[in-house]
């Protein structure tokens, strides 16, 4: 092989690995953005989930609140029904 043959072949070589590098940084920094996105969209749903199980959270007090014997009744009869169904299980 001649010099010019494997300089040019040595240059192809240098050629294709920094466009294989250039390739890997690009595609790099674009899963580092989409992942980025990706994390900012977890947060917002969290939040979002976090104060919607706040508001139903006061919601359900304030009935307890409002309404004490049908909190305790249904809270009786859901007792009974878990011990029946425990009950015809064994």
């Amino acid at each position: 092989m001649s010099n010019t043959t494997k300089d040019r072949v040595a240059n192809g070589a240098a050629e294709a690995a920094e466009a294989g590098a250039e390739y890997a940084r690009a595609a790099r920094e674009a899963a580092s953005e989409r992942l980025e996105e990706a994390q900012e969209h977890i947060d917002r749903a969290f939040t979002e989930g976090r104060h919607e199980f706040e508001r139903a959270a006061a919601r359900s007090s304030q009935v307890v609140r409002d309404n004490p014997l049908l909190a305790v009744a249904g809270a009786v009869g859901v007792g009974v029904l878990v011990g029946l169904a425990l009950r015809n299980n064994r």
